[in-house]
């Protein structure tokens, strides 16, 4: 069974938190035709492109898997716009 919509957003806001404070979860929707996937609406602050906005499509079957998913998109995010 998937992981509730309220479920994914605490999770997603946690993540992100523990990353970095520059990101922000600003909403979180079922795809279109529902299942086990949704879509997390991210915002990183102070990005040399402000608004700084990324859509993520990620799995909502399993907590674990929802963290670590979210964990390697927020971080790709990051590195694009803040290459070192």
């Amino acid at each position: 069974m998937a992981i509730s919509l309220d479920r994914v957003a605490t999770i997603s806001r946690e993540v992100a938190t523990a990353l970095d404070d520059r990101l922000s979860v600003a909403g979180v929707s079922a795809t279109e035709g529902g299942g086990g996937r949704v879509e997390v609406l991210v915002t990183v602050e102070g990005c040399h492109a402000e608004p700084c906005r990324h859509l993520l499509n990620v799995t909502r079957t399993e907590a674990g898997v929802l963290e670590d998913e979210l964990r390697s998109k927020l971080l790709a995010a990051l590195t694009a716009h803040h290459p070192e």
